[in-house]
C-alpha cells in the first residue's frame, strides 16, 4: 500500500467541497473535538490534531432511537434507511475496534441487522493517527494502539503543514482523486509519522502504568462474579445516569416499544437502553416471581465491565472495551473503569 502526502490546504479543500453525501467531520473546541455534520458550515481539520471527539461514531450506525417499520390493518412496511454514501472524516483506531465489535454483534447470527448492514455499506471511513491524548485514554491497557492499522478506507497521519495519506480501499482511492494528484512520501516523512506514533504510545503506557493490568482479546483479566461484596465500592458511587453506556462506542443493548399511528396500525421503535437502569431487563409478574434478573446496583455494574472483560471475549472472541475512555469521562460518580479491573483483577 503507497504512502503519499496531501498539504493541509488540498485536503480542507476536498473536506470542504458541496457533498451530495453526507459528511461528517471532528470540529474543535477548546478541550475536545465534537463530531459534527458538515453541512454548510465552515470546514477546521484542526479537530484531527485534538484527542479523540467527546461522541464516538456509533450513533451513526445504530441511531439511539429509529423506527423499524409499521404493522396492522394494511400491509406491513420496513423502516426505510437513507440511502447514498456518508463520508466520515476523522475515526480514530479505537473506534474502529468497536467498530469491528458491533459488526460481531449486528451482522453475525442467524438475524444480521438490515438497517445496520445498510448504513455501515454506505459509509466511507476516513480514520486518522492521534497526536494527542486525554488523560482518560488507555488503549494500551486493552491491546490497541493509537493508529489505526486496519478497517478504513483512507487513513491520515497529522504532519507539520500535511498528512501522510493510505488509501486501503478502491472507494477510498476515488475519494482522494477529488483532490488532484498525490505526491508519494517521502523516507523523512514517513521516519517522522512513525516517531509520532512511537511518542503517543509511549505517552500512553506511561499515564496508565498505575493501572496494573493488560487485557487482550485471547487472554482478559480474572474478575469477580457480579455478587462478589468488591463491587460495591465502586457501585456505592453510580447514580443510575446510563451516561457510561449511552457514551460507550461497544455498548448495544436496546429495548423495542410499539405505538399507534392509526386504526389498527403501529409502529414499532428501537431505543437504546443501559444495563445500569434499575428498570433494565424487569419483566411483568407477581409474587414469587422474579420481576428483576438483577435487582442490586452492584451487580449491575459489575455486570457492565464483566461483559466488557469476560462476556465478550467468550460469545464473540473480542474485548468489549476499547479504551477509549469517554466513560472515565461521562461518570457523574468519578468511577474508573481501569480502576475497577485494576483492583478487582488481582
Amino acid at each position: 500500500m503507497a504512502t503519499y502526502y496531501i498539504q493541509e490546504l488540498e485536503l480542507l479543500s476536498l473536506a470542504g467541497k458541496p457533498q451530495r453525501e453526507c459528511f461528517f467531520i471532528p470540529r474543535p473546541t477548546k478541550r475536545l473535538a465534537w463530531l459534527d455534520a458538515a453541512g454548510d458550515k465552515p470546514v477546521s481539520l484542526d479537530g484531527l490534531r485534538q484527542p479523540r471527539p467527546a461522541q464516538s461514531p456509533k450513533g451513526l450506525f445504530f441511531p439511539p432511537a429509529e423506527s423499524l417499520g409499521s404493522y396492522g390493518s394494511s400491509s406491513s412496511a420496513p423502516a426505510a434507511v437513507a440511502t447514498g454514501t456518508c463520508v466520515l472524516l476523522g475515526v480514530r483506531a479505537c473506534e474502529l475496534r468497536a467498530r469491528n465489535y458491533l459488526d460481531k454483534v449486528m451482522l453475525s447470527g442467524q438475524f444480521p441487522d438490515p438497517s445496520y448492514r445498510q448504513r455501515r455499506e454506505s459509509t466511507l471511513i476516513v480514520s486518522c493517527d492521534c497526536v494527542d491524548c486525554t488523560d482518560s485514554c488507555f488503549c494500551p491497557l486493552v491491546g490497541g494502539r493509537p493508529f489505526p492499522q486496519e478497517g478504513y478506507d483512507v487513513n491520515l497521519s497529522p504532519l507539520e503543514g500535511g498528512f501522510l495519506v493510505d488509501a486501503a480501499t478502491e472507494a477510498g482511492r476515488q475519494w482522494l482523486g477529488n483532490c488532484g494528484a498525490l505526491k508519494p512520501a517521502s523516507p523523512d516523512q514517513i521516519a517522522r509519522r512513525d516517531e509520532n506514533r512511537r511518542q503517543m504510545v509511549a505517552r500512553l503506557e506511561k499515564q496508565n502504568a498505575a493501572f496494573k493490568f493488560t487485557a487482550q482479546d485471547d487472554r482478559t483479566p480474572t474478575l469477580p462474579l457480579d455478587a462478589d461484596g468488591g463491587w460495591q465500592k465502586f457501585a456505592a458511587d453510580c447514580v443510575e445516569c446510563g451516561a457510561c453506556t449511552n457514551i460507550c462506542p461497544t455498548c448495544h443493548c436496546f429495548y423495542l416499544y410499539d405505538q399507534s399511528t392509526g386504526a389498527e396500525r403501529f409502529e414499532r421503535l428501537r431505543f437504546w437502553d443501559s444495563c445500569l437502569f434499575s428498570t433494565y431487563h424487569k419483566m411483568a409478574g407477581g409474587i414469587h416471581m422474579k420481576l428483576s434478573p438483577r435487582p442490586r446496583l452492584l451487580s449491575r455494574l459489575a455486570n457492565r465491565v464483566l461483559h466488557k472483560f469476560t462476556y465478550s471475549p467468550q460469545q464473540y472472541g473480542l474485548l468489549g472495551c476499547v479504551g477509549c475512555g469517554r466513560c472515565v469521562d461521562a461518570c457523574l460518580g468519578a468511577i474508573d473503569i481501569r480502576q475497577a479491573v485494576a483492583e478487582l483483577g488481582k
